[in-house]
Order: structure tokens, then C-alpha cells, then sequence
């Protein structure tokens, strides 16, 4: 996935709040609108080089997302957005493991008090898949949330009602960086998170991870990683 003509370059100074950064760009100070909100451990550090989208807008606040951070050697992609793009990819092209040969998907499929990010038709029976971003890396392992969810939970305990009703139900957790070799939740942040998925491994509910691949210019799924509950 391509991230356009619009990509510019920039110097991270500080993030007052989630979702504001403050960025040095053409030797200027800019707010840009960071999508995670997550507490991005080890990533916003002042000094930073991060890329930036120019989209500026009567009803935005900013005009610049910022979307990747370099970590070291690599590029690391703060928008999750991307995380679902890239597995709608995936579904269109019918590559992505575990999940091929359905008939159909359609995408925010709305169930119970939830939406699920895609729901796969097989015959007669469908599969609910909930997509997770992942920005958490510790010594190549990929850890979820990095912020307490009480929404992620609550997808849990509705695909694990899901699968006892008889539908296939999975999450796919996406790191959107290439150092990262497997992926758990991460129990000292949110431990009913952790408990959840526990459950939803135990019930039937399928796991996959995968990393990316990311360049200055593009972001794309590269390997298929070990969810570890």
C-alpha cells in the first residue's frame, strides 16, 4: 500500500495529548493529528524522524497525520487504519492464511452492541474477524494493548458468542513493523484483555499475526507471525 505524493518529512518534538504531536517540518513547528492513541512506548521520542500526509482541510484540526516513525533501522507505521486496508487487501487478492476459500466478506458488519471489521460467508456459515493494530514492541515481541480496551474485550467476549452459536470467529493482530517475531497480549497493561483472548483461544476463536513490511513510502503485510496466549 502506497502512501501517496503527500507524504512529507519532519522532526517529532512533543505530543501534549494522544492525538497531537508537535513537528518540526521545512523548519517550522506544525500540530499534526496522531491516529493511534495509544501510549506508543518507545516511539515518541523527542528528535525523532517521522513522515507525515498533507491533507489539509476546512473540518480538520490539522493539517498533517502523522503516520510513520523511525525506530533505529526501521520504519514504524502509527495509523492503524492501515492494519484493516492491508488485510481488506488481502481478503480481495484471497491470500491471507487460515482464511481462504469463502464465498463473499463484506466489511463493518455490525452484531450484537459490536462492529466487526469483516464478516466471511463459507456456504452456510460465516466468520467474524476483528482486526487488532499492534505499534507495542518489545525485544520482537508485538504486545496488545498498549493502552487498557475495554471495547478490544468486549469483541473478544462477542466472538467467543459468536463461535458458540456455531459461526468461525477470529482476530487478526497486524504489527505494523518488521522487527516483530510474535505477539501476546500485554497482561500489565490491560490483565482482562489478556484474560479475554485466553478464553477466546480456549473457546475456538482463531488467532493469526502477522508483521510489515515498511518502507518511507509504503506499507505492506510480510510475514505470518505466532500469536502466544
Amino acid at each position: 500500500m502506497k502512501l501517496g505524493p503527500r507524504i512529507v518529512d519532519g522532526t517529532f518534538q512533543e505530543r501534549p495529548n494522544r492525538y497531537l504531536a508537535h513537528v518540526v517540518v521545512d523548519g517550522n513547528t506544525v500540530p499534526a493529528h496522531v491516529p493511534d492513541p495509544g501510549r506508543l512506548p518507545g516511539l515518541m521520542i523527542p528528535g525523532r524522524h517521522v513522515r507525515l500526509i498533507h491533507n489539509p482541510g476546512p473540518k480538520r484540526k490539522t493539517d498533517y497525520s502523522l503516520v510513520l516513525v523511525r525506530h533505529g533501522r526501521i520504519w514504524v507505521s502509527v495509523y492503524p487504519v492501515f492494519a484493516n486496508a492491508l488485510i481488506r487487501d488481502a481478503l480481495q487478492r484471497n491470500v491471507l492464511d487460515g482464511l481462504q476459500g469463502f464465498d463473499r466478506f463484506d466489511a463493518e458488519v455490525k452484531h450484537g452492541k459490536s462492529r466487526f471489521d469483516f464478516r466471511l460467508r463459507f456456504g452456510e456459515q460465516d466468520c467474524y474477524v476483528e482486526v487488532k493494530s499492534v505499534s507495542c514492541v518489545e525485544n520482537t515481541v508485538g504486545k496488545f494493548p498498549d493502552a487498557p480496551t475495554e471495547r478490544g474485550r468486549r469483541h473478544l467476549e462477542e466472538l467467543i458468542e459468536l463461535k458458540g452459536k456455531g459461526n468461525r470467529a477470529a482476530v487478526v493482530f497486524v504489527s505494523q513493523r518488521s522487527d516483530t517475531r510474535r505477539i501476546t497480549s500485554y497482561d500489565a497493561i490491560d490483565p482482562q484483555f489478556g484474560e479475554a483472548l485466553r478464553r477466546a483461544r480456549a473457546a475456538g476463536v482463531e488467532l493469526y499475526g502477522y508483521n510489515c513490511r515498511v518502507t518511507a513510502s509504503s506499507v505492506s503485510l510480510h510475514r505470518q507471525v505466532e500469536v502466544v496466549v
